[in-house]
């Protein structure tokens, strides 16, 4: 496994970055148990960085892992953690790193994000949380700071900003997902970032499954961007673990025969159905959910980078992916 410096920071990660959102609710809902095991043969496969989110819910399966290794004593570089929030302000932050530091049992926190940032005037809404997550880190709670963002034009300017150190963007070789402007824009952002000492990592490397049926490529692309030290990319099964760190390291793994490799597709369910609240809708970043003239919810597959957003937004349940 290969590994880099995230920017200027003392904080080295593996180039492969273990992306959690899929284990949890918004995803494949995976048994604690389950998701505790695939953490674990990521770590002992040479990955020590993953991602998270204080929405993900997954800090159960992180901490199960991590008390796993604790027990073990193992010889394993450091496990690095980052973590978001939507918080806006000074106190929904403190309490998102509090509640980061109690879930996963830890003094401090590697990484800690502003959560899909998506302008410069989202930024200056969110100022009291900025600062409340800059105060933690020279207080020693923190070990660095950023953003994660969908979209270019913000990726530049905060490439530009001396008071972020890392960028965690949503880059494809397809552009799936990327808003305003394309992935040559925020290939110059985030190349403006590794130049200005940022640390950059890369999401939706497969668009959240638009991309399965090129995965390889796909992956291949992502990994071999001199804009990113890491990509972050989700498991839900040993199989494509294994296919995954494979591929990274240029081997054809028996395993990748086994995963499925199709276009995801989205699910209302007929029981409890859709009411027709918009709330959905309204949380979608994409606008790849609309109210159709029956007033239920409906799709536009092509807009949808399946981050699950919607499925936690919806009140009764009813959104899903297969």
């Amino acid at each position: 496994m290969e590994y880099r410096k995230l920017g200027n920071s003392d904080i080295e990660v593996s180039r492969l970055c273990f992306g959690s959102l899929t284990l949890g609710p918004l995803c494949a809902g995976l048994p604690i148990e389950q998701g505790r095991d695939l953490i674990l043969a990521a770590v002992q496969r040479g990955i020590n960085f993953i991602d998270t989110a204080q929405q993900y819910k997954t800090y159960p399966y992180i901490r199960a892992a991590l008390d796993v290794l604790a027990q073990q004593a193992a010889d394993i570089r450091p496990v690095v953690i980052a973590t978001k929030t939507y918080a806006a302000s000074d106190i929904e932050a403190s309490r998102a790193l509090e509640d980061a530091r109690i879930a996963l049992g830890r003094d401090y926190l590697d990484i800690f994000l502003l959560h899909e940032v998506r302008s410069c005037e989202d930024f200056a809404e969110r100022a009291g949380a900025w600062q409340m997550l800059r105060d933690a880190k020279t207080n020693g709670y923190i070990r660095a700071v950023g953003i994660s963002t969908h979209s270019a034009a913000f990726a530049a300017w905060a490439a530009e900003q001396e008071c972020i150190d890392i960028i965690f963007a949503l880059v494809n070789m397809g552009g799936i997902g990327i808003n305003d402007g394309g992935r040559d824009d925020m290939l110059r952002a985030l190349a403006l970032a590794k130049a200005n000492g940022k640390g950059v990592y890369g999401m939706k490397a497969l668009a959240g499954g638009g991309l399965m049926h090129q995965a390889r490529e796909a992956l291949a692309w992502a990994y071999q961007r001199p804009e990113l030290d890491a990509v972050a990319v989700g498991c839900r099964d040993m199989a494509e673990l294994i296919t995954d760190i494979g591929w990274l390291e240029g081997q054809d793994p028996p395993e990748a025969r086994r995963i499925r490799r199709i276009d995801r597709h989205m699910v209302f369910d007929k029981e409890p159905r859709c009411h027709g609240c918009g709330l959905c809708v309204e949380r979608c970043p994409h606008k790849a959910l609309y109210l159709a003239e029956d007033g239920l919810v409906a799709w536009d597959k092509s807009r949808c980078i399946y981050c699950g957003y919607c499925i936690a937004a919806c009140p009764w349940f009813c959104i899903s992916f297969c």
